[in-house]
């Protein structure tokens, strides 16, 4: 039987909660939890509020706390959202709680799901990679879920491009799979403007925001293609908590 992939451009859009799954929140949950990742941040606690971060790092006072609220830092917290700054510090020593407006909480969405990855463009193939391979040992399908704009109702342009991106990836490693309108639509939409994706994610609604708030720097950052092979991989921690660590350091 032929393998289904989906891409959900808005996440009320995902059928049921037994596919392998992708998250994809460009700008910018996706795009820092893989850059913390790589930057050798033992593990990511991805938190569904602002306020759940607080009473986490309550708990884990060795955390760093990061976050945002309308693409700001919260009061309080250590560090914002912005993953270009993060690729600049060094960060090892320290675990991070991340509470951003949507990504982290459809994180939660879904934990009960079979398999849930992180996708960026930063990591777009090796993310296709690990969906294709998680899907076969799972025996499921594999769906990419856009965490599209805050109110979870509107698409963004900049998730449809990166979801497009691992679609891309995914049915040219694997060409049986059996792919759904969306999946194609999106890959179509990431072939017309992947020669020029800086741009593509500056005239997107939230890119222009972050833009107009002094993040230019994250749009550059976040539309670098294919500079990553860490897939966060979510998982729970012996204590319970949802955790965040790459998919090769888990085999």
């Amino acid at each position: 039987m032929r393998l289904r992939f989906d891409v959900a451009l808005l996440p009320d859009l995902v059928k049921d909660g037994e596919s392998v799954f992708a998250v994809v929140d460009v700008l910018r949950a996706s795009s820092t939890i893989v850059t913390l990742l790589e930057g050798g941040v033992p593990a990511v606690i991805p938190a569904a509020s602002v306020d759940e971060a607080r009473r986490l790092r309550e708990r884990l006072p060795d955390h760093l706390l990061c976050g945002e609220v309308d693409g700001l830092p919260p009061p309080g917290f250590d560090y914002g959202n912005s993953p270009a700054e993060f690729a600049g510090l060094d960060l090892r020593s320290r675990p991070a709680i991340l509470a951003t407006s949507n990504g982290t909480r459809i994180l939660n969405d879904l934990s009960q799901s079979p398999a849930v990855l992180v996708g960026a463009l930063l990591n777009r193939e090796a993310t296709a990679r690990a969906m294709l391979a998680l899907a076969a040992e799972h025996s499921r399908d594999a769906t990419v879920v856009c965490a599209a704009a805050p109110n979870g109702r509107s698409i963004a342009l900049e998730d449809a491009l990166g979801a497009g991106a691992i679609a891309e990836a995914a049915l040219r490693l694997d060409p049986s799979l059996q792919p759904s309108d969306a999946a194609l639509f999106a890959r179509d939409a990431f072939l017309a403007r992947r020669n020029d994706l800086r741009h593509a994610l500056a005239c997107a609604r939230h890119g222009a925001e972050l833009i107009a708030a002094g993040f230019a720097a994250d749009i550059e950052y976040c539309a670098r293609l294919d500079v990553s092979s860490v897939v966060p991989l979510l998982q729970r921690d012996a204590g319970g908590r949802l955790t965040l660590r790459p998919a090769s350091a888990l085999s």
